[in-house]
């Protein structure tokens, strides 16, 4: 499994405009296959920084949503709304 760390900032003005963009980033891309998971989660502490959290099945399933109109779509649309880290990728280690 490949973990997704995607750290983003909106500015207050741009709030609601970019969280309506994940929102329909996030419902078709969880019915995508080899989506696990796909979060946007807030800071509690600071309600401009969040972090775009997603679980993949492997990187060809992660390479096929890059690719995906919806996911062109929401990329050219938050261009304008947030700033956005790095993506940064892990897989989960086996502890047992």
């Amino acid at each position: 499994m490949l973990r997704v760390l995607v750290p983003c900032r909106f500015t207050r003005e741009n709030r609601e405009a970019a969280l309506t963009v994940y929102r329909a980033l996030i419902a078709e891309t969880r019915t995508e296959p080899g989506c696990v998971s796909y979060e946007l989660l807030a800071d509690v502490e600071d309600d401009t920084a969040f972090v775009l959290a997603e679980s993949w099945r492997s990187q060809e399933d992660l390479d096929a949503h890059t690719r995906t109109p919806h996911f062109r779509r929401a990329m050219i649309a938050l261009e304008t709304l947030e700033t956005a880290e790095n993506a940064r990728r892990f897989h989960v280690v086996e502890t047992a």
